[in-house]
């Protein structure tokens, strides 16, 4: 453990995964009202769901030792002694040190002289993701820390058993220095110090996310303003520009280059996005320059990220004034490649003056994902060619009285509604899962459904902003 880190309260590691996504999670948890915090998304329930499945299909045929005590300290005297025995694997063992408490999924046996002799245990985690997330480094290095104390020397490696039951390593000495600068912030909250606002779509999925908002409303505080970042906030709040009126207020060229990236455009940027919170009033730029065409197409991409996969393109096409809605569905994980498929050949079906209007990177960056991974098709070169992102067309041509600026976030503000109350892309892969796991269709319908709003919404934001004049 790094000299000088101590605090009064136990230091775990899921407090790396909330101070990742908003470090207020963890302030509201031990200084909020609990009667406030919201439960889990459903997206995160079901990760949580994912990852116990996961775990518990991997240790199955597994031969361990398992730590069964329920008490850490008790645990933790157990795992010692069997490190002293030289146990080849140890499942659910716990390391204490000081305030630091931690258990992961396996210690491992591996050559190395330690305090034990002629060998050392490095921790790995099972986790149902590809690859290692941020979160996973942080809290295997901390557990490296924790080995430190307990077996005298600092594992080499750490990692991570992923949903293909393959075991990723990487050098535990990469994630130090990021490890000392979270754990100081993670003191910090840990002792009562409250965080700046600070408002992202990350932290709208924690449980605390109404109170952030809450807060920052309060204050009416520059972290309501769309996209600006946190470097940019910090030197802001220090030349006294705290409020979004301060923000609106404020002369760019006083203020241009107090911060790495903070120009006089983005400065002007943010100034716009605070006149227009502080007003209440959407601001023309300028008229949206559309491309025309004879056919009209509105598509958008359901995907799982903890299967790494699309399981659904959608679109909606208008031909002639007539509309009709298609879409090519994988329904199991190993239907991808024939979903792709589906829908090259219906490529060339399409008339030969179309437009495909998406909103946001997410569409463009799967197809070209697709076409290295299955390959590619005839007319596909040319349906990337006639994309249209609707959201760089509208951040370019008016600035909104919103926080974020996704597509269901501009559609509710314009009036749009979506048959489904709890439409979302998290909604969306929390019912994927459920039809993965019972095979009923309605659940599959009520997908096809949610992704038919989402593509009718993109036409509805196309029409809106080919109306606007200035």
């Amino acid at each position: 453990m790094p000299k000088g880190f101590d605090t009064s309260r136990p230091l775990t590691p899921q407090l790396f995964y909330q101070y990742l996504q908003c470090p207020h999670w963890i302030w509201f948890d031990h200084y909020g009202d609990q009667s406030k915090k919201k439960e889990l998304s459903a997206l995160q329930q079901k990760l949580l769901e994912r990852g116990v499945m996961h775990e518990e299909k991997y240790m199955k045929d597994q031969d361990v030792i398992e730590v069964r005590e329920k008490n850490i300290t008790e645990a933790a005297e157990k795992t010692l002694a069997l490190m002293k025995k030289g146990v080849p694997r140890i499942y659910q063992g716990a390391l204490i040190s000081g305030r630091w408490r931690g258990r992961p999924d396996i210690l491992e046996k591996k050559e190395g002289s330690s305090s034990f002799g002629d060998y050392h245990y490095i921790p790995i985690d099972i986790k149902s993701s590809h690859d290692i997330h941020t979160a996973q480094q942080l809290q295997l290095v901390f557990y490296a820390l924790l080995l430190e104390d307990v077996q005298g020397l600092r594992p080499p490696k750490a990692g991570i058993i992923n949903i293909d039951h393959k075991t990723i390593l990487f050098d535990v000495s990469i994630g130090l220095k990021r490890l000392s600068a979270v754990l100081e912030g993670i003191y910090e909250l840990l002792d009562g110090k409250k965080p700046d606002p600070y408002l992202t779509r990350q932290c709208s999925e924690t449980p605390w996310f109404g109170e952030c908002k809450r807060t920052a409303e309060e204050k009416n505080d520059i972290a309501l303003i769309y996209n600006i970042k946190k470097p940019a906030m910090q030197a802001l709040r220090k030349h006294k520009i705290k409020t979004v009126a301060d923000a609106a207020w404020m002369d760019p060229d006083e203020l241009t280059h107090i911060a790495p990236g903070l120009t006089k455009r983005e400065l002007e940027r943010i100034k716009r996005q605070a006149t227009s919170l502080m007003k209440q009033e959407m601001i023309v730029k300028h008229p949206a320059k559309l491309p025309a065409a004879t056919t009209y197409i509105y598509f958008d991409i359901e995907g799982d990220p903890f299967y790494a996969m699309e399981y659904l393109f959608g679109f909606l096409m208008e031909v002639d004034g007539k509309e009709k809605y298609t879409a090519f569905i994988a329904e199991r994980p190993e239907d991808e490649e024939k979903m792709w498929k589906e829908f090259l050949e219906w490529i060339p079906t399409l008339p030969k003056d179309y437009l495909v209007y998406h909103y946001a990177s997410y569409e463009k960056s799967r197809l070209t994902m697709f076409e290295k991974k299955y390959g590619g098709g005839e007319g596909l070169a040319e349906f990337k060619e006639r994309l249209v992102d609707l959201a760089i067309v509208i951040r370019d041509s008016v600035v909104l009285p919103l926080y974020f600026y996704g597509l269901k976030d501009i559609a509710k503000h314009l009036g749009f509604t979506w048959s489904h109350s709890q439409a979302g892309g998290a909604q969306s892969i929390a019912w994927y899962e459920q039809w993965l796991e019972t095979g009923d269709r309605k659940i599959l319908d009520t997908i096809i459904e949610y992704n038919k709003d989402d593509v009718v919404a993109t036409r509805f934001l196309k029409e809106w902003i080919e109306g606007i004049k200035k």
